[in-house]
């Protein structure tokens, strides 16, 4: 069981770091070469790693730093993200507070439009239904899904495959992460391999993870409570939010095996 993906850690960079605890000093080809890591993606692991004050590299080889250090700066590496992004929502919520006092104060409806909106909350199924057809409909190059199911729903089922198959159909970019119980219903499977053979590309996580949706690198879709899509979304546009997102997805994409591959 992957336990550092809670730090921010993927399941290949902890494996690495797990090996380099039983094996410290192994050489850095060997280990950018080890067989836990995606193709291509040793390097990228092993680099990170290093950034992150994991492993060091002397003459060659890799050693470990000890786990109560790696756990410590990882823990508070995660804090300052999370105060930061904390920060910028506070700053948010008063940005729209003084366009709507501004609004007002010109005799104008006080509500902005939504599009004006940074943070938007979505709360009740056919509103978050509405925002993510809206999104679907209005992507234009590419759009990144992930974590999903825990548990299979077939009205996401129906909603998510024509979205996805008219998307693709006008030469959107399709990337999804699903989680490996989604693979245990067949209508599920079904679902994916239409999507996948219409170009969709679909990988699979190997442990659970909070769902998310970018749509153009510009608008992201988390929920309010991961384990509970029914308690509605965030949808927000701030850049910095986005990017944190999209990061996420990327190494958990990088991480994730090919769907269909057994």
């Amino acid at each position: 069981m992957h336990r550092m993906q809670i730090l921010g850690i993927t399941p290949a960079e902890e494996h690495t770091y797990r090996h380099l605890l039983r094996h410290p000093g192994s050489g850095v080809a060997e280990t950018v070469a080890a067989p836990w890591h995606p193709p291509g993606a040793g390097a990228a692991a092993v680099g990170r790693l290093k950034a992150l004050g994991v492993v060091v590299e002397s003459d060659g080889a890799l050693w470990p730093e000890e786990p109560q250090v790696v756990v410590g700066l990882l823990a508070e590496r995660l804090l300052a993200e999370l105060h930061a992004i904390t920060r910028s929502l506070a700053q948010v919520y008063t940005v729209v507070r003084s366009l709507e006092d501004e609004a007002a104060a010109a005799g104008r409806p006080e509500e902005p439009p939504q599009d004006s909106r940074l943070v938007e909350r979505i709360t009740g199924p056919s509103a978050l239904r509405a925002r993510v057809e809206a999104l679907a409909l209005s992507t234009r190059s590419e759009v990144l899904a992930g974590g999903l199911c825990e548990e299979v729903d077939p009205r996401v089922l129906r909603l998510t495959l024509p979205l996805g198959l008219r998307m693709l159909a006008r030469g959107v970019t399709v990337r999804l992460l699903v989680r490996q119980s989604m693979l245990a219903d067949p209508v599920a499977v079904a679902h994916l391999r239409r999507l996948a053979d219409a170009g969709a590309r679909v990988r699979v996580l190997s442990s659970s993870d909070s769902p998310m949706a970018v749509c153009d690198g510009g608008t992201a879709l988390v929920p309010v409570e991961p384990s509970d899509l029914t308690k509605g979304a965030f949808v927000t546009a701030e850049p910095g939010m986005v990017s944190t997102v999209v990061n996420h997805f990327e190494r958990l994409w990088a991480d994730a095996r090919e769907f269909g591959d057994d």
